[in-house]
């Protein structure tokens, strides 16, 4: 086993354990939130916290799933090709894959660099903590889908 491949290993329970405590702090956030409304109680922002919390759950686990070839893809079609049109096809889709990753990383560290200061409405959130979990899933999932492509590219040659 590579070193990239042990250090994608590690990220990828990483990832995992931090999703897993985000879905338990979301379902701690919204429990309260439930009951704090039954009881009268007005807590506010728990929903924005949870929310918060959610985006890390959602974009941190997506290189993970990518590693595991476990995320959404549409390959009713893609599985039909004969196979050096199917190769070649993984290939491009990795590229564009890849490329649209990368912007959404670029998009985000813009965004944090023009919001550095910035709070979300009401709670106080730090806007940067909304772009971190894009910028840390995509990556991820960009070096998946590069080592898929450069693998793709290999199997061509052979």
């Amino acid at each position: 086993m590579s070193c990239v491949d042990t250090f994608m290993r590690k990220i990828k329970s990483l990832t995992y354990a931090v999703a897993a405590v985000s879905l338990g702090i979301v379902l701690c956030l919204m429990t309260l939130r439930i009951l704090s409304r039954n009881l009268g109680l007005e807590l506010a922002g728990l929903q924005l916290y949870a929310q918060a919390v959610g985006v890390w759950m959602v974009f941190i686990v997506a290189g993970a799933l990518g590693l595991e070839n476990r995320h959404i893809k549409v390959d009713y079609f893609t599985d039909r090709f004969p196979e050096p049109v199917q190769t070649y096809h993984n290939i491009i889709a990795g590229l564009l894959n890849t490329a649209m990753c990368l912007v959404i990383v670029g998009g985000s560290l813009l965004a944090i660099r023009e919001f550095w200061t910035g709070t979300s409405p009401s709670v106080n959130i730090p806007l940067p903590v909304y772009y971190v979990p894009a910028i840390i899933g995509l990556t991820i999932l960009s070096i998946v889908y590069i080592r898929r492509t450069v693998t793709g590219i290999q199997s061509l040659s052979s």
